[in-house]
């Protein structure tokens, strides 16, 4: 059996309109080992959430397109296999925690109801038995959450609480991959705190792999194997959490996520965010799609795409490196 679990490779993908075309993924490529985690890291439209749909095959139809590039999941593409097949992985080999734990939950259904929908769905069973009322409180328990609320309905808890029932559904039939899309972006900081250990002992008790998908760069610091940092459609950096955290070379981009971070340990430290805006997706730059904003941008930047340089298991998509090592 290999390692790799996941293998995304050469993946682009675009919006298609009758009015304009969105490249929201350009040729990505990554992998994740059994039991490890990924963090993909980006500001808001670097193409992470259509990067994690594209692997459940939930992209918007006929809008969505993977126009080239291949998801390999444990040896199979799943971007060739037929959609009754993938609906048998989708909950059950790969799960996902949405966004909003607001939103992803019906708010008509009670959530031990929503627990057992999935944990049926996959058992091939068609109605609830005593089976699945065991495992629905096991669920329950699992994420910290009393079984004898299990008849209470969404609206009855907290944020964090239906963090905590989002988790219990994606965890409900055990997956190989768990995909957290911003799974502590709603809720408050000692909750995300909670919320993020929980994560980290189930994955450790289920052995489950899991894609971090963030922003903070503190939460990937706490949790993840590897690190993926991408920009408009495109990882510009890639290595393991050493690589990412103690390297003295990085892409400007990871240099500008550092620099927007608070140091709390110095009263004279401030923030260096970074200027300007994320590139338009349907007008791309020339270039690297990075200049427009970058303090270090050179005249070969604005005409020329750059390469991907390896350092050992640190690989960094920048020109700067190739003007160091050319």
């Amino acid at each position: 059996m290999s390692d790799t679990l996941l293998r995304v490779e050469d993946l682009r993908i675009i919006y298609k309109t009758d009015m304009e075309t969105v490249y929201a993924v350009n040729g990505i490529s990554f992998s994740l080992c059994r039991g490890k985690t990924l963090g993909l890291v980006g500001e808001t439209g670097a193409g992470k959430t259509t990067t994690a749909l594209s692997l459940l095959r939930l992209l918007p139809d006929r809008i969505g397109i993977i126009t080239s590039g291949s998801i390999t999941f444990d040896g199979q593409n799943l971007l060739t296999l037929p959609i009754a097949e993938m609906r048998q992985i989708r909950g059950k080999r790969i799960s996902m925690i949405f966004q909003d734990p607001m939103t992803s939950l019906n708010p008509v259904l009670t959530v031990g109801d929503q627990i057992a929908e999935a944990l049926i769905l996959h058992s091939h069973t068609r109605k609830k038995d005593a089976h699945i009322g065991q495992k629905v409180d096991e669920v329950l328990s699992m994420v910290g959450i009393p079984p004898s609320r299990k008849n209470e309905y969404p609206h009855q808890f907290s944020g964090g609480m239906k963090q905590r029932v989002v988790i219990a559904i994606a965890l409900a039939c055990e997956p190989d991959l768990l995909i957290a899309d911003e799974p502590t972006t709603a809720l408050d900081v000692t909750i995300q705190a909670q919320v993020l250990k929980m994560m980290r002992d189930l994955k450790e008790r289920l052995e489950t792999s899991l894609l971090l998908i963030t922003h903070d760069l503190g939460v990937v610091a706490q949790t993840c194997d590897d690190v993926a940092v991408m920009y408009a459609g495109e990882i510009i950096e890639y290595g393991t959490t050493v690589d990412i955290f103690k390297s003295e070379d990085h892409h400007p981009y990871t240099v500008g996520l550092f620099g927007s971070i608070p140091n709390i340990r110095s009263e004279s430290a401030r923030l260096s965010p970074i200027s300007g805006l994320m590139p338009d997706p349907t007008k791309l730059p020339e270039g690297c799609n990075f200049s427009p904003r970058c303090p270090r941008c050179m005249d070969i930047c604005l005409t020329e795409p750059p390469g991907e340089h390896a350092m050992g298991t640190h690989r960094i998509r920048c020109h700067l490196y190739t003007e160091r090592r050319g």
